[in-house]
């Protein structure tokens, strides 16, 4: 099983927060019909995204999203193979943390940051 973990940050020359519904819709669609799951948070300028899936269709994605106007700044964290999925009740889960008192970067630069950690984090705040 293929992942991938990375940050970007909408491209605000061109789009407003109002776009990530509709990113949200398409993401849950088309990673259902590609075997993608993962999650997606969005802190109202910064996106963080953990997808995982057959390295083909992970292939893929990583691809669109490197393509995708609505991005800008995009820094891959990590990626790799793991034995399973971390994600796999969630086609697309979407976590809104503008409201929220978690600091994403604080936990993307942990010392002992690992998909592992993220996913615990993950799992303390609400998912749509």
């Amino acid at each position: 099983m293929k992942f991938v973990l990375y940050t970007s940050v909408l491209n605000q020359e061109h789009y407003d927060v109002l776009v990530v519904p509709e990113i949200v819709k398409t993401a849950r669609a088309a990673n259902s019909r590609d075997g993608i799951t993962g999650v997606l948070l969005f802190d109202g300028l910064n996106f963080t995204q953990y997808f995982e899936g057959e390295a083909s269709s992970v292939d893929a994605l990583l691809a669109n999203i490197l393509r995708d106007r609505r991005h800008k700044n995009i820094v891959m964290i990590l990626s790799g193979d793991l034995p399973g999925r971390l994600y796999a009740d969630w086609g697309m889960g979407y976590i809104d943390i503008s409201d929220n008192q978690f600091d994403m970067a604080a936990c993307l630069a942990a010392a002992d940051f690992s998909v592992n950690s993220f996913k615990q984090k993950m799992s303390r705040l609400d998912v749509e």
